[in-house]
């Protein structure tokens, strides 16, 4: 079968795969640890394919994914996480301590403030699966440190590689239709006022290159372009 999921190397033993067969539409990320590979977020349930196959063109297999990282609770980032924990059974799953209980279905989803969107939550039914461990702000995953950015959900984070200056924003930023903005769009917030301080926190932070879950690679000018998001932010 030809390649069609080619990872997008960020810096030394770091990728980016896009999650959808859509560019940057969904993104999660594969990093190179001594012992094998962590999975930063699992997309939705039809993006298990495309992960394992990006993860075999990076020389990975089932028995090399030991870590499986989910940043927050919402569909689109832990959709692929049944899939990818049958496959890769031995992989430890790691979630943010406000997160894990959400994941592990002993508490429900956040409330989006949104009363359209909250609706359809609760009638939807959230994929649970048991967290082996969690941690929270200022532990490391996979050579990131983690940063509590709390508001596109209650329990969100985001990851900082120091030697890297590389930011993941994961849902603290995000693009959908109309340019990037904080939380991705105010409606998938759970606290939209919360969400905006997060965003302007990572501005205090070393970066040079951000990549978003949703939207695209910045490289370019990437702290001077996400600080122009906050300052046009009008909530």
């Amino acid at each position: 079968m030809p390649m069609t999921t080619v990872p997008e190397k960020l810096a030394p033993g770091v990728y980016r795969v896009d999650a959808l067969g859509v560019k940057y539409a969904i993104s999660v990320f594969l990093i190179a640890e001594r012992d094998g590979w962590t999975l930063i977020d699992t997309g939705l349930p039809g993006s298990v394919p495309r992960i394992k196959e990006a993860l075999g063109a990076l020389g990975g297999d089932a028995g090399t994914l030991k870590r499986i990282y989910l940043t927050h609770h919402h569909s689109d980032h832990i959709g692929g996480l049944a899939g990818m924990a049958e496959w890769a059974p031995a992989a430890e799953i790691i979630a943010p301590e406000r997160e894990a209980p959400i994941i592990s279905g002993d508490q429900p989803p956040d409330r989006s403030e949104n009363p359209i969107l909250r609706a359809m939550t609760e009638r939807q039914q959230v994929p649970t699966h048991p967290v082996a461990r969690t941690v929270r702000e200022g532990d490391t995953i996979a050579g990131f440190r983690v940063i509590a950015t709390p508001g596109h959900s209650l329990g969100h984070c985001s990851l900082l590689h120091e030697g890297h200056r590389l930011l993941l924003t994961i849902d603290a930023f995000g693009q959908l239709l109309f340019g990037i903005q904080v939380g991705v769009t105010k409606p998938f917030c759970s606290d939209p006022a919360q969400a905006r301080r997060s965003a302007k926190k990572l501005l205090d932070l070393d970066f040079t290159v951000a990549a978003l879950c949703h939207g695209p690679l910045l490289r370019d000018g990437a702290k001077d372009r996400l600080r122009a998001v906050v300052e046009k932010n009008e909530w």
